[in-house]
């Protein structure tokens, strides 16, 4: 039985685009940014909607997170 996870969160990195669950998401953005800070470079694990993938953070490596926007109005 598959599990249907809400993939409400969009990471962007290296041109690309993962959705992701809002947890993921943010435990990607803790992980990130504290490596940003100590200006460190790491591979940093993102499970996302197609798997898992290791994104590399460093101190000139940019990312970003969108929240997907739905919907509950019915016509």
């Amino acid at each position: 039985m598959a599990i249907d996870y809400e993939y409400r969160r969009v990471v962007h990195h290296g041109g690309r685009t993962f959705r992701a669950t809002t947890t993921m998401a943010d435990i990607f953005a803790a992980h990130a940014r504290d490596i940003i800070a100590r200006g460190d470079t790491e591979l940093v694990p993102l499970l996302h909607s197609s798997g898992v993938d290791l994104l590399l953070i460093g101190p000139g490596s940019g990312f970003s997170i969108t929240v997907v926007e739905t919907s509950t109005a019915r016509p």
